[in-house]
């Protein structure tokens, strides 16, 4: 199982070089990964499932509903949104067009790229669809 290891200091830095010494004396072989920045924190991911239900509820509120198609449907169906249809096709597109170097997770994306991808989606609702949601920031207390 891949483990992780956060190195932001001095001390911590001296500690996975110590940490590396020993699994490499232990086991011969091993191979590492790495990732450059600070990830998403969990209260980001939080905020971002509240920000796609919230979306959700005011796309189903205003009338908007999502169209859904399969290779077994033989016509599209509108169905209500949901915060995983958000993610899915509003959030996901956005952040895969802002950064495309990123997997297709959102907990791919650092803290301070969580910010423009929800005011870029902010910015389109409004002007194309008067939806307006603010992004939720701390403190909610019905959040995923």
């Amino acid at each position: 199982m891949p483990e992780g290891y956060k190195v932001n200091s001095q001390e911590t830095l001296s500690n996975y070089l110590e940490f590396v010494k020993d699994l490499c004396a232990e086991k011969k072989y091993v191979t590492f990964s790495y990732k450059l920045g600070k990830p998403r924190t969990i209260k980001q991911n939080s905020s971002m499932w509240k920000f796609c239900a919230q979306i959700a509820e005011r796309c189903n509120d205003a009338g908007y509903e999502m169209q859904t198609t399969s290779p077994v449907l033989s016509k599209v169906i509108e169905t209500p949104w949901t915060d995983r249809s958000v993610m899915d096709n509003i959030w996901m597109p956005v952040q895969k067009a802002m950064y495309p170097n990123k997997s297709e997770s959102s907990s791919e994306l650092d803290t301070y790229e969580v910010s423009p991808v929800a005011e870029t989606v902010i910015k389109f609702l409004g002007e194309k669809y008067g939806i307006y949601v603010v992004f939720p920031s701390k403190d909610f207390k019905d959040g995923h």
